[in-house]
């Protein structure tokens, strides 16, 4: 997942917005393969941050594949996102801004070596993009959009392929998120304490190197 921070967002709630989504992610991992029912992966992530302090809007799941040309997957995010965000032309420059940020990068950079090396897998990619927000009255607010890809070979560098050439489908999700700042606060210390226990388990599994 890819979160970008609007100005006014304090480092609390940076820091317990970015460790919850990724508790989130270690939760749906552990309980559903992606590999077998990708949207109930995505459900089972929802869920968790539901337990945490998010609000999630009812929203559902659009089928992108037959509508445009073959268009790469990082402009049908721009595409889809302006759709959602139309009211608010300031988060969708930052969501923009960001997409090209990372089309931007060298192929050879490490993030891409990290990102393509757990993209060559599976045939199915997931991933998220959120703006975080803070209105007059100090609530947040998330606009997440999830994507789920899925393809007939082994995928790479998921945000430049055209996915109507290698015949792939692109669903996407976009949802408004309140955050219960008072719980998630609270919950932070717990949320990240858990969090950096896995982090330890996992460093110890690795051999020396």
């Amino acid at each position: 997942g890819v979160f970008s921070f609007a100005q006014g967002v304090d480092t609390t709630v940076r820091e317990s917005i970015s460790d919850s989504a990724l508790l989130a992610q270690l939760v749906a991992n552990k309980r559903v393969s992606v590999e077998q029912a990708p949207l109930k992966w995505f459900t089972t992530y929802g869920e968790v941050l539901q337990n945490v302090g998010w609000t999630l809007q009812e929203g559902g799941w659009t089928d992108y594949t037959a509508t445009g040309t073959a268009v790469e997957v990082n402009e049908k995010i721009i595409e889809v996102m302006t759709a959602a965000l139309a009211p608010a032309p300031a988060a969708l420059a930052i969501i923009t801004s960001t997409v090209n940020a990372l089309k931007a990068m060298k192929p050879d950079s490490s993030w891409f070596t990290i990102f393509s090396r757990e993209t060559q897998k599976a045939r199915i990619a997931r991933f998220q993009i959120g703006l975080v927000e803070k209105d007059g009255s100090g609530d947040v607010f998330v606009s997440l959009l999830a994507c789920l890809i899925e393809a007939q070979s082994s995928i790479t560098q998921v945000l430049f392929f055209k996915f109507r050439e290698a015949n792939a489908s692109f669903k996407a999700d976009s949802a408004k998120v309140s955050i219960n700042r008072a719980a998630l606060t609270d919950l932070g210390p717990t949320i990240r304490s858990k969090i950096r226990a896995y982090q330890a388990d996992y460093l110890s599994s690795i051999a020396d190197i």
